[in-house]
């Protein structure tokens, strides 16, 4: 819910801040304080389209932001879906800025985002009528999601997600497979034509490094065998060799056994170190002459290998030691493309079965939803009733629709207003108090599967008699939930306010020339001094705030 809001150069306000409670708070002052301001500056939050003449006379750009904390799940994961995650404790800060050149810039936990992540952003976190909400209401897609909800037909859901699922990569395999006959050969002839390519090549995993290593022999095969036959020479073959300088020098050592300690131990080691030189020798041998292979010949075919392999590395992007999966996967296609007509019929006949149990299934969900749509509707006529409002017909309106991931059904809440007019989409009925009052019932009766923590209606007594005022306090503070969800209304009914877990004041003052808007957090006596204002106007006699002492008596009474 909205933990703070801090507003800077929108009209009337210079700078203004304030931290609304949980539960129902109402907002109220005298007509042209700015009420009307502070829900245009939330509606700024909310995407709401930027007007620059909202900013102070004499100013360059306005601000508005808000501190939200979220922690129930299913907001959670929606705000996740629009990747979007509160900071360690829960919070979500959510600026907007305006500017006099038109400039609009959106933020969410410091970050710039586009206006339609701003929007979708902040319409799980709160909402106003005649804005957002009635928007949000008015969406199809979010009363079908309502109404499963309170429906609680997860179950049914998933049942159906998963047909659905299955049915859907069916239809894609099928469709894969019936592709354009002319596209089907040019694909058919082109795998052949690779296999048959990679077949002949023959290339094997490890060719190319060995090839590599090879051709590097090759080019250097002169220098190979010069240095190599010369160090064969110093080491064994010529007269003073190494070896024979070592094998003197142990015979040399050996003939002082016995006359210095170290003798046998020295002896020992030329004699190892002559045995290491003699095989070191035999090595270097191999690569003292030609084994009568040409080697100008050799090297051209290992260039002319490598140019294949690197050749086919370039047309097919692939590296050679990844031929061989390269080449079974063409393979694989070939056969399926060859084996289409088996695999086909096959396909056809599974899909049949999977449109028979998606079917099944989809008439499980609808009946769940028609269920629903038929309590839902006593429900919201029970409120309406409550409301004074027993002309206002609520109708859901199922139709069918071909299968699609939420269902076979179109959903659609339906209201008429006034007795005798059918009822209409609601998106297409018109705003105003009565529209509030319906939206206040749909929000009462949504209060526990709606997760939005902050609910914002404007003047929804406007036009009503006191009792009806009192019925919908009541109904804010049920709305509420005790503290669970933060209900914000502005209005001009003490009866209503007097019914508010919280009550600021809304009131404007001069200051260095220019008028400013405030906001106060009103005590017990500052509610008194405000209702009996409403209630009496300019004339605030005892009897006015006897019955001002009374109404909040009987509230906290309730």
């Amino acid at each position: 819910m909205l933990q703070s809001v801090y507003i800077e150069n929108i009209a009337l306000i210079k700078r203004l801040s304030f931290e609304p409670g949980a539960g129902f708070c109402a907002f109220t002052g005298e007509t042209g304080a700015g009420k009307s301001i502070i829900v245009d500056s939330l509606g700024l939050l909310c995407g709401a389209r930027s007007d620059r003449e909202l900013i102070r006379t004499g100013e360059d750009e306005a601000l508005v932001e808000g501190m939200f904390y979220v922690n129930d799940a299913p907001t959670l994961k929606a705000l996740a879906e629009n990747e979007t995650e509160p900071d360690e404790d829960g919070s979500i800060t959510v600026t907007r800025r305006i500017g006099r050149d038109g400039r609009s810039v959106a933020k969410i936990n410091g970050r710039n985002v586009p206006l339609s992540r701003l929007r979708a952003v902040a319409s799980l976190l709160m909402s106003i009528h005649g804005q957002q909400d009635t928007q949000a209401f008015a969406d199809t897609a979010r009363q079908r999601m309502m109404l499963d909800s309170f429906a609680g037909n997860g179950a049914e859901l998933g049942e159906y997600a998963r047909r659905y699922a299955d049915y859907r990569a069916t239809e894609a395999k099928i469709n894969a497979l019936s592709e354009d006959e002319r596209e089907r050969e040019t694909r058919l002839d082109m795998l052949k034509y690779r296999v048959n390519e990679l077949e002949s090549a023959a290339v094997y995993k490890g060719e190319k490094a060995e090839l590599e290593a090879e051709r590097r022999l090759l080019a250097n095969s002169e220098k190979i065998i010069s240095r190599c036959g010369a160090a064969y020479d110093a080491l064994y073959l010529r007269e003073g060799s190494a070896a024979e300088q070592i094998k003197e020098a142990a015979d040399g050592i050996a003939s002082l056994s016995g006359i210095i300690p170290e003798a046998d131990g020295l002896s020992e080691r030329l004699e190892n170190a002559k045995y290491e030189i003699m095989d070191i020798a035999d090595a270097l041998k191999e690569y003292t002459g030609s084994d009568g292979e040409d080697t100008a010949a050799r090297l051209d075919e290992v260039e002319t290998r490598l140019e294949t392999i690197k050749r086919l590395e370039l047309k097919y992007r692939a590296e050679a030691d990844g031929f061989a999966e390269l080449l079974d996967s063409w393979k694989s296609e070939l056969e399926a493309f060859e084996n289409r007509d088996e695999e086909l019929a096959k396909l056809n006949e599974l899909i049949a079965k999977q449109k028979k149990a998606l079917a099944a299934a989809a008439k499980e969900l609808t009946l769940t939803r028609a269920a629903a749509a038929k309590k839902l509707c006593g429900r919201v006529t029970e409120e309406l009733c409550a409301l004074d409002m027993p002309a206002v017909v609520f109708r859901v309106e199922l139709r069918r629709k071909d299968f699609a991931p939420d269902g076979a059904d179109e959903c659609e809440f339906m209201i008429s207003a006034n007795k005798g007019e059918e009822p209409r989409p609601m998106a297409k009925i018109a705003s105003g108090g009565e529209l509030s009052r319906i939206m206040l019932c749909l929000k009462c009766v949504f209060a526990d599967t709606e997760s939005i923590g902050t609910l914002i209606f404007d003047e929804i007594d406007s036009g009503i008699s006191g009792s009806t005022s009192e019925k919908i306090g009541i109904r804010l503070k049920k709305a509420a939930g005790g503290g669970r969800t933060q209900v914000i209304c502005v209005t001009h009914s003490a009866i209503l306010a007097s019914r508010a877990d919280h009550h600021y004041k809304i009131s404007k003052s001069e200051r260095n020339g220019r008028t400013e808007t405030r906001v106060e957090a009103l005590d017990r006596d500052g509610r008194r001094n405000e209702l009996a204002r409403i209630i009496g106007g300019l004339d605030i006699t005892e009897a006015v705030l006897k019955t001002a002492d009374e109404l909040l008596e009987r509230c906290s009474a309730d």
